[in-house]
């Protein structure tokens, strides 16, 4: 008790100006620190913005890279590159969108459709991405989705008569194709069926006068 009593009186005989001063050099020193917590927040800032520029530029250089290897097919070599520059920018949509295209032309149909679902993924509204995605679906003979792509592509990007005339059309003609061969194989199931049955009911009439004779 007397030690708080103490610090009490000796609070009591604090002028009021010293008083008034100590605020003034705590709000100062509070400024100070509120500055220099700024000056880091900005410093950290302006330095992942660098980081971020060198990772986008770096990225660039391997994605022309890639396209140049992949113009001169050498494809394996090409995908290298671009896995590469998705370590620096992962949600780069055309970076997998080429790759699915290379991946599509070394026949892995279904990374090519992983890449492809990626791309739309990361920028659901790149037309070449579901365009690609559509033609990758196609080489696992899913008709059906691929039309679906095909027409994403289309509403982003209607005036494309590559999407129109070439790939949707391709699409419904196999669509088509498909159709009528599930019908003959339909129609030629009962026939099957009905020479199975004329066959079995032989064999057990032939086995009948067999034990007969016996």
């Amino acid at each position: 008790m007397a030690s708080f009593g103490w610090k009490r009186k000796i609070g009591e005989k604090v002028s009021k100006v010293t008083s008034q001063q100590f605020e003034a050099e705590a709000a100062d020193e509070k400024d100070a620190v509120e500055n220099d917590e700024g000056n880091w927040l900005h410093a950290v800032k302006r330095r992942k913005e660098i980081l971020l520029e060198g990772c986008a530029e770096k990225s660039k250089q391997l994605k022309d890279e890639g396209a140049t290897l992949a113009e001169n097919k050498r494809y394996r070599e090409a995908i290298q590159k671009w896995d590469e520059a998705l370590q620096l920018t992962p949600n780069d949509a055309t970076l997998y969108e080429m790759k699915s295209q290379v991946l599509m032309s070394l026949h892995e149909t279904f990374p090519a459709v992983h890449a492809a679902e990626m791309a739309v993924q990361r920028n659901p509204h790149s037309w070449e991405s579901w365009q690609t995605l559509g033609r990758a679906q196609l080489g696992l003979g899913e008709i059906v989705l691929a039309i679906r792509s095909f027409q994403v592509a289309l509403h982003i990007y209607p005036m494309n008569p590559e999407i129109w005339k070439e790939d949707l059309s391709w699409a419904r003609t196999l669509q088509e194709q498909q159709k009528v061969a599930q019908r003959i194989k339909k129609s030629e199931a009962p026939a099957e069926q009905t020479l199975e049955e004329a066959s079995g009911g032989r064999s057990q009439e032939n086995q009948a006068v067999r034990l007969l004779s016996q």
